[in-house]
């Protein structure tokens, strides 16, 4: 089987990555890239590299909560470009999900099943209403899904040749997708669990590769917590103890799955049923081909060992650490490897099929229910690109930041800054997108600490923005509670406070 590029057998590849990434840019195309308080955080520390200032993000601490490539990233391509990475991103983007759907393509042509299954599936992943919002957005699934692909492409090629540069390659790429998100841990269990069951080594042989792929794979993120430990004597910063139980998280999964199945509504009657009906299968799919000895080096061996890693992590830290809910954008890096897992299995056993005229009404069902997929696909796209057009994409660049009353002011009048008081806001990652000022985070109620550092300073300023919803830090009640709160700025949209302790009001 043929195991390179053949970009003569993938002109539909290419069209398929035009596609997607027209797709990128019309989404992006009424206010630029998405904003959300990560991408604020990546961005700075991306500027801050460029200017000298190291992995250091908009509150001017060192970059802890994610790991440092991704702005290393975005901060070579500034460097390179000499353009700013919230205007170079949805050029960047576009071309990342172009350079995925492209690799997607020619694994497919590589499986070698028809031409009609690689249609749709291609357009299953251009026209993806999830995979479209992570592109549409500065996130570092971005990158982070374009390294699980070269990571599945090289486990193929290493499990085909067992050379020591492929194994190499393998750690290398398996270090960066670690040093990305730090869900790429999901990565290195993938590559070190084929490893170990591979049966066409010895053990011996295999020791000595997993020892060799495993210290390459795990030495960036090393070097990055112990850097991490050295700059806040924590590993990734002050996490909270998780308080979604088990089940939820695994209703939170199947929900997700229902979105990417045919009659969506229909599934999302049943989120449990669904995630733990795919989760088990997966499952029970890898310890079949595991036992049977079947194709370890098979693209569906390996998308289907490291959407079960990649499952188990997500659900695990989920119940384990408190973060956003279990959702389509945490759960986009498995939606190939998923789509790759289905389909392939799916058409592999229809070939088991004896009576062609049974063969033929199988396939012909799961073509029509991809269809029906696309369907819901498109028309999913269709809606958010009118809202998208007409508003903006959710986040800071959405016209109701952009064109905020409070937002025009402190884009304008650099006074409230220049009081020479401590100055801090609800939004500090909003007022560092839209004035470049460094402001410390606003406490959330849980760091004490914190609290009592914004509670000690006998004056200072508070920007509030009234669509800042975060239930987390403390709200303007606590606040007045503690100080005196005097309007110094009122807005349809916010305030700008002068808080005073009562203690200093007396003398």
């Amino acid at each position: 089987m043929a195991n390179t590029i053949s970009f003569k057998k993938n002109i539909d590849s290419l069209l398929a990555a035009a596609i997607g990434a027209v797709l990128v840019l019309l989404f992006t195309h009424h206010a630029g890239i998405g904003i959300s308080p990560d991408s604020i955080v990546y961005t700075s520390a991306a500027r801050a590299l460029n200017e000298g200032k190291g992995f250091t993000q908009f509150d001017n601490t060192p970059l802890i909560i994610f790991p440092v490539f991704y702005p290393f990233f975005l901060g070579t391509i500034q460097f390179i470009t000499r353009v700013d990475v919230v205007q170079l991103a949805p050029y960047l983007n576009a071309f990342i999900f172009s350079t995925v759907i492209f690799i997607s393509g020619c694994m497919l042509e590589i499986v070698n099943h028809t031409k009609w299954l690689k249609w749709i599936i291609l357009s299953l992943i251009a026209f993806s209403p999830g995979l479209l919002e992570i592109y549409s957005m500065l996130w570092s699934e971005t990158l982070f899904i374009l390294e699980i692909l070269i990571f599945v492409w090289l486990c193929k090629k290493y499990f085909s040749d067992y050379s020591l540069k492929h194994l190499l390659l393998l750690g290398l790429t398996a270090a960066i997708a670690c040093d990305t998100r730090y869900a790429g841990v999901s990565v290195v269990a993938t590559g070190g669990i084929l490893l170990l069951v591979d049966h066409d080594r010895k053990w011996k042989q295999k020791i000595i590769h997993c020892l060799i792929y495993g210290s390459i794979a795990i030495s960036f993120l090393t070097t990055n917590l112990i850097r991490n430990h050295l700059a806040t004597k924590t590993l990734t910063g002050e996490r909270q103890i998780g308080i979604t139980p088990l089940i939820k998280n695994i209703e939170y999964y199947g929900t997700v799955l229902s979105d990417w199945l045919p009659f969506s509504t229909l599934m999302h009657r049943f989120p449990i049923t669904v995630g733990l009906t795919f989760f088990i299968a997966v499952f029970l799919i890898f310890i079949y081909r595991t036992i049977k000895k079947i194709e370890h080096n098979s693209f569906e061996k390996i998308a289907a060992t490291f959407t079960l890693m990649y499952s188990i992590f997500m659900i695990t830290t989920a119940t384990l650490s408190r973060y956003e809910p279990i959702n389509s954008r945490l759960l986009s890096p498995f939606y190939i490897s998923c789509l790759f897992t289905v389909s392939f299995y799916t058409v592999h056993y229809i070939q088991y099929i004896k009576k062609l005229k049974l063969k033929i009404a199988a396939s012909l069902i799961v073509s029509v229910l991809g269809l029906v997929i696309l369907y819901q696909y498109i028309n999913n796209d269709k809606e958010t690109f009118n809202d998208v057009n007409e508003n903006g994409i959710g986040g800071y660049s959405e016209d109701e930041w952009m064109k905020a009353p409070l937002v025009k002011f402190i884009e304008k009048d650099s006074s409230v800054f220049e009081t020479g008081l401590p100055v801090y806001s609800n939004s500090s990652h909003g007022v560092y997108f839209f004035t470049r000022r460094n402001l410390p985070t606003f406490p959330e109620r849980v760091h004490v600490k914190d609290v009592a550092r914004f509670y000690s300073y006998p004056k200072s300023i508070l920007i509030w923005f009234n669509n800042e919803g975060n239930d987390d830090i403390l709200n303007l009640k606590e606040v007045s509670a503690q100080k005196k709160v005097t309007v110094l700025h009122h807005f349809a949209d916010g305030d700008i406070f002068l808080c005073e302790t009562h203690s200093s009001i007396h003398k």
